[in-house]
């Protein structure tokens, strides 16, 4: 702070305007490049972390199981967002960080006058968190969802480019919904997170003499926790410690198992284990 003080105000705002000025020529160039569009593996988020050095939360890089790509998330909301979706059976495709057209925007905000965001006089690219596209015949075939932590809505400037984000989606007939970290469970994130790793669907020869062997064990042990059957099984097959445990969370992962995900992990017993969709089951085998 004391530096700042020291240098000359007005070289202060140069080198500011520059800057500012730099990133709007650049995210042009990224439209130019492609981004915001394509699907599955080809999408390009509009931003990435490398690019956006103004991030004030923690921000990761996530493979996507549905799309096959890395995923740039940009707070801790986003990340719990992104492993809920990708989790759902549903949902075909995930896009994150999506432009809106920036035209559209500021007449809407025109329309509705309401204040667009500018930086330097200059109008700037919306963005929604995620674009999700959904193959379920009971619901739409797309959506969109804003994560945003609930703090933010105090903010009226913030109010007001939510409101350009819901009338833009609204224009073209595609539901928007707003998620704060109210709208989520932190115990289901916490069983999504250990489930996340190991969420790649698995159809080898061995898979279905396991879910008998363990469909068996949940069967005969009822009372018994995933951790307590997990020691169990490992003594009585001489089986490295947490080995058991291990395949049983690849099989909880890759839905062949379902439990009530806002219950945790480590309070799961086995009469709380039900069998997968039998006849996904068999489409998978």
């Amino acid at each position: 702070t004391i530096l700042i003080k020291i240098k000359s105000n007005d070289s202060f705002k140069k080198k500011e305007m520059s800057s500012r000025m730099v990133s709007r020529q650049q995210k042009l160039r990224w439209l130019q490049e492609g981004r915001g569009q394509g699907q599955l593996d080809t999408y390009k988020p509009f931003l990435n972390v490398r690019d956006n050095k103004s991030l004030t939360e923690r921000s990761s890089r996530v493979y996507g199981y549905k799309t096959q790509r890395t995923h740039h998330l940009f707070s801790d909301l986003e990340l719990a967002l992104f492993l809920a979706l990708d989790r759902i059976q549903d949902i075909e495709d995930i896009r994150e960080q999506i432009p809106l057209d920036l035209e559209t925007t500021v007449q809407i905000a025109e329309d509705l006058k309401i204040p667009h965001p500018i930086e330097q006089n200059v109008h700037q690219i919306i963005t929604s968190t995620f674009f999700i596209v959904n193959h379920s015949p009971l619901k739409p075939p797309c959506f969109v969802v804003k994560a945003l932590k609930s703090t933010h809505l105090e903010l009226k400037r913030t109010i007001a480019q939510l409101e350009l984000e819901r009338r833009y989606w609204e224009q073209k007939n595609i539901p928007w919904f707003l998620f704060t970290e109210k709208d989520i469970s932190p115990t289901a994130i916490d069983n999504i997170k250990w489930l996340y790793p190991l969420n790649k669907v698995n159809t080898d020869i061995y898979t279905f003499s396991k879910i008998d062997f363990y469909q068996t064990y949940f069967i005969q042990k009822p009372e018994l926790t995933l951790i307590e059957l997990s020691k169990y099984l490992d003594t009585h097959y001489s089986m490295e410690a947490g080995g058991s445990l291990l395949e049983i969370r690849e099989l909880l992962a890759q839905r062949y198992f379902l439990f009530d995900i806002t219950k945790g992990y480590r309070k799961i017993r086995c009469r709380d284990i039900e069998i997968g969709n039998i006849q996904y089951l068999e489409k998978l085998h």
